[in-house]
């Protein structure tokens, strides 16, 4: 992945980019050991494979708590700013009410050593006609076919969980 140059035309026909960042401390990232958080993008577009173009984001946990706490590593000022417990749960989850045990352990979120566990993140994809598989030297990320959006969002203690996938074989 990377550029994509059709050699009859002077300027490129598409590219694939994406990364990650962690928040929180280097120690944190590196372990997943709250708080941290994680959010991961990635893009594909062509101009002369229609199936090759997708988008995917993703995000660790993201809570008005989780931020706080991540921010007070630096700001320790905010070690002071006390937030009631609902509101600092108040945030984004990943779609397994039990993915902390499941994640546990999965260094970058790699469920073994070749490919990302999108059940340790919340996501929204879109891959309009195919599955995507992109490489990397920590593993591969796949990209379901069609539309999904998968999480958990819980404000003040109401929660809504979606788990949509929609592609010409599956709704």
């Amino acid at each position: 992945h990377g550029v994509e140059w059709d050699l009859k035309s002077p300027i490129p026909t598409g590219f694939t980019i994406g990364g990650a960042v962690c928040l929180g401390k280097e120690e944190r990232c590196k372990t997943k050991t709250q708080p941290y958080i994680e959010a991961r993008t990635y893009v594909g577009v062509s101009g002369t494979i229609p199936a090759d173009n997708f988008f995917i984001a993703m995000v660790s946990e993201l809570t008005i708590g989780g931020i706080i706490d991540v921010l007070s590593d630096y700001v320790p000022a905010l070690d002071k700013v006390v937030i009631p417990g609902k509101l600092a749960e108040s945030g984004i989850y990943p779609f397994d009410k039990d993915y902390k045990t499941r994640c546990a352990g999965k260094l970058d979120g790699y469920a073994n050593e070749t490919t990302l566990d999108l059940e340790c993140f919340a996501f929204f994809s879109f891959s309009p006609i195919k599955e995507q598989r992109l490489s990397f030297r920590s593993g591969d990320v796949v990209i379901p076919a069609g539309v999904a959006l998968q999480g958990r969002l819980n404000f003040l203690g109401w929660e809504i969980a979606i788990d949509l996938a929609v592609s010409k074989t599956r709704f």
